[in-house]
């Protein structure tokens, strides 16, 4: 490959990077060009186990605020920050009996031999305990058989440590200035948590989610039918995964939305269709009417693209002035159809903001799906984006498919506006 099309190669990865893509083809050697290759690889990689730990907070969030299942969502946690958090068993204790022991409500272990069980309680008399209450801080304990010399007679030190834990990472619950009770990330090597900067930040945010779940349930236990916290649920479900600007399902949840849709078709034996979707010209829209011109006709057209979609497509803000719909199940025709009528939707007529009727457009990208090699999410969305820069060359305010089975799309042109 010439050295102007391995630059070229690295720019359009660092663009796809940008778009949130973190799996471009990315080449390397050992020239200048193959350094630099690697070094953007690296950071690729770097990028995308921080998109995927991102995706798990979310999730966990997500689980925090739209049920009340803490075992689930406990699960979920043991499941997903493995790779994140070295460790090898999750234990909840909350605190009981006003704040005068420690009982274990949850624990997953990785390992067969327990010492410590679910329903156990511990006196806060504990010093171990109470040093940890006291300071309302995580606290790293790096090797326990130090820890185990400093608090000889500490009943929880000594079951953990028969339990062969060697390392111990312990964040606090706190609500409204409580202290809850505490969440132990254990592992049975020593030294595991010994970089604090690394694991800092993942644990309290964590350990913030479970605690604000731990309080809503504690509510729900009195008010199970009070109206007014249902509508909070509901707002707060709103706030989750909706953007706030356009009312559309925002970024993480339309993704969320792709990954399971795609998993379904999986399941089902049938197809999905991507539709990346872009307002032709915005910035001249902002340079000309302003910046606040621009947020409304981008509520205007969020609100076009949703009340023209169907039970069965999904419309999300994917970012800027750019939209993501998910059609499944699709047939071709339908897909192709369905890009149609949401480009109509947007060019019928013009939009009123700041005074002014302001002609809009969008271009639309296609990206389908039917088989299982290319029922993959980065791909699908490549390929939309793709054919919607397709679209954008070829004059805008279209539709452009990109085919299913070869790098080449095939183009369905639009009526003239």
């Amino acid at each position: 490959m010439k050295r102007n099309d391995r630059i070229l190669v690295l720019q359009k990865a660092a663009e796809a990077m940008a778009r949130g893509d973190f799996t471009p083809d990315i080449p390397v050697g050992d020239d200048e060009i193959g350094h630099l290759g690697k070094s953007l690889k690296a950071l690729s990689d770097y990028l995308q186990r921080q998109s995927e730990r991102t995706q798990s907070l979310y999730r966990i969030m997500l689980e925090c605020n739209l049920n009340l299942h803490l075992i689930d969502v406990l699960n979920h946690i043991f499941e997903s920050f493995k790779q994140h958090l070295s460790y090898d068993r999750i234990t909840l204790a909350l605190l009981e009996s006003e704040g005068n022991k420690l009982k274990l409500h949850w624990s997953r272990p990785c390992y067969q031999r327990l010492v410590l069980n679910i329903g156990q309680s511990i006196p806060m008399s504990d010093k171990a305990l109470q040093a940890i209450l006291n300071s309302r801080e995580m606290l790293i304990i790096n090797d326990l058989n130090s820890h185990l010399e400093e608090f000889p007679a500490s009943r929880l030190t000594q079951a953990i440590f028969r339990e062969g834990i060697r390392s111990c990472l312990i964040c606090p619950l706190l609500a409204t200035g409580k202290v809850l009770g505490f969440v132990f990330f254990s592992s049975r090597k020593k030294n595991v948590f010994e970089d604090s900067n690394l694991y800092q930040g993942l644990p309290l945010q964590i350990a913030s989610q479970l605690s604000a779940l731990i309080e809503k349930t504690q509510l729900y236990r009195g008010v199970k039918q009070n109206k007014q916290l249902m509508a909070q649920k509901r707002s707060l479900e709103q706030r989750v995964t909706h953007d706030v600007l356009t009312g559309l399902l925002n970024r993480m949840a339309i993704f969320d939305i792709l990954h399971k849709q795609i998993q379904r078709a999986k399941r089902g034996g049938y197809g999905i269709a991507v539709i990346m979707i872009d307002i032709d010209h915005f910035k001249n829209i902002n340079d000309t009417y302003g910046h606040l011109a621009g947020d409304a006709v981008l509520c205007e057209i969020a609100s076009r693209l949703s009340q023209s979609a169907r039970a069965h497509e999904y419309i999300g803000r994917y970012g800027g002035e750019e939209f993501l719909a998910i059609i499944s199940p699709y047939d071709r025709d339908g897909a192709i159809k369905a890009a149609e009528r949401l480009r109509a939707a947007v060019a019928c007529k013009a939009i009123q903001a700041d005074h002014s009727l302001i002609p809009v457009t969008i271009s639309l990208g296609v990206a389908i799906g039917s088989i299982s090699d290319i029922l993959d999410a980065n791909l699908l969305l490549r390929r939309a984006d793709k054919a919607l820069y397709s679209a954008k060359h070829q004059g805008r305010n279209r539709v452009e498919i990109a085919s299913e089975n070869s790098a080449e799309e095939s183009c369905i042109n639009s009526p003239e506006k």
